[in-house]
């Protein structure tokens, strides 16, 4: 609370993360209890509307500049890109999208938090809002957890089975009948290029956030880079052209676009409030803040209470770094290992001390000299723990098809205890190891 009354005296205005309390819980005072989301979203979307009041909007903030942008741009376009662009739903060619418009607060139903800017009264009042409030913090923006282009061995793509899918024994429970089938998976990323051949029938449902971290209303399925269609691809992607590198090519991906640019921890919010609304199983998290920031544990706590596996990539900074929420401790996190059992140079990791301490990653992925897809049909080999990421995501959808019924506990607990390091990694830097798919179906009770 100091640092945001710091940031109000210099600036005038902070912006927050309020997260609203919930009323009730199943089985009080378990751990692992579950939230009872009867009446909780009600409750607490008229919490929202009593917390509206004590937000406003600022002609220097962030939010009020990118709109202004944004409508500039809009001016700018020619009348036929306009009409073109993702907007209202129109069928005329004189249909235009509406303008951006700068909002104190946004509420976001499906996690039960807000996000806005607040003045010194404002921070004050929702701070003493204890029936309503359960946490205020301060805000900033996440990026991608960028790859590298790998040294490919080979200028064409290998045929056959990836060697990621092959080291994590994903194949002998394809062998079993287990693809992933009926497992959705929400994939926060740079979007999806949904008509790559390796992706057909993969994207069960798209929402693009623009700038502001508002749903753009008509979005057809894009990638604003190409990071997104490649670790689509690992988790979900389908045979193409004789090769198979998605860990579960029977599930199915609701894909959100919400990086990069703009008001990205907005974005990030509004993507996970929509992936959680579509009934999302696993969230495939490659992005992320610079070392241990606060601000987004209660979201991956809420993720967990929503019965939803929150898989996030460690960093790509080495060892002694790491990346929220990759680290923090209700995260699944992930780090990359190469074909040849070595630890990736650049995947993260950290110790954090006593008396809390807990070393991240948790476990490792197959993350260097990885193929998948990338935008307009083809394929390209990266490396990074965005790549590792998306094979335990995988690996999760495929351990849910064979028990749609087990909790996020189970799975975890599955995937961690038939993790092995092999002898050529580190503990500090690899600690479980690799996951082995047989084993980890074997545990599941």
């Amino acid at each position: 609370m100091a640092a945001l009354n710091d940031q109000i005296a210099r600036d005038g205005y902070a912006e927050v993360l309020v997260v609203l309390k919930p009323e009730r819980r199943l089985g009080k005072g378990a751990k692992g209890a579950k939230l009872d989301l009867s009446g909780t979203r009600d409750i607490q979307a008229e919490a929202a509307r009593e917390c509206m009041p004590h937000f406003n909007r600022f002609g220097q903030s962030r939010e009020v500049m990118i709109a202004r942008e944004m409508r500039q741009q809009q001016k700018s376009m020619p009348r036929a890109v306009m009409a073109s662009a993702p907007g209202d739903g129109g069928d005329t060619a004189e249909a235009e999208p509406p303008a951006p418009r700068a909002r104190a607060a946004r509420y976001f139903p499906n996690l039960g938090v807000m996000i806005g800017t607040v003045d010194a009264k404002g921070l004050q009042a929702l701070a003493q809002s204890s029936t309503k409030v359960a946490t205020v913090a301060a805000i900033s923006d996440a990026e991608l957890i960028r790859p590298q282009m790998s040294a490919a061995l080979a200028s064409d793509p290998p045929t056959g089975i990836s060697w990621g899918i092959r080291a994590l024994k994903a194949d002998k429970l394809w062998d079993q009948g287990l693809t992933g089938d009926g497992v959705l998976v929400g994939h926060i990323d740079t979007g999806v290029d949904a008509s790559h051949p390796a992706l057909d029938g993969a994207v069960d449902a798209f929402a693009e956030f623009d700038r502001l971290g508002e749903q753009v209303v008509g979005a057809t399925a894009r990638d604003s880079g190409r990071h997104g269609t490649h670790t689509a691809g690992l988790i979900a992607g389908r045979t193409h052209s004789g090769s198979s590198f998605g860990v579960a090519p029977g599930a199915t991906l609701a894909s959100a676009m919400v990086i990069e640019g703009g008001k990205t921890a907005t974005r990030l919010l509004g993507g996970l409030d929509w992936c959680v609304g579509q009934g999302i199983k696993v969230a495939n998290i490659s992005l992320g803040f610079r070392g241990f920031d606060p601000q987004f544990q209660d979201i991956i706590r809420i993720l967990r209470e929503r019965d939803i596996l929150p898989v996030v990539a460690v960093g790509n900074e080495g060892p002694l770094t790491s990346r929220s929420p990759g680290n923090y401790r209700q995260s699944l996190s992930v780090g990359a290992l190469d074909e040849f059992d070595q630890i990736w140079i650049d995947s993260s990791s950290i110790r954090f001390p006593a008396p809390n301490g807990y070393m991240k990653p948790d476990i490792l992925g197959p993350g260097a000299e990885v193929w998948s897809s990338i935008p307009g049909g083809g394929m390209l080999s990266l490396s990074g723990t965005s790549m590792a990421t998306p094979h335990i995501s995988g690996l999760a959808a495929l351990l849910w098809q064979h028990r749609p019924d087990a909790t996020v506990a189970a799975i975890e607990r599955a995937i961690f205890k038939s993790a092995k390091r092999p002898p050529s990694i580190a503990s500090n830097r690899g600690n479980r190891g690799l996951p082995d798919a047989v084993a980890a179906l074997n545990l599941l009770p």
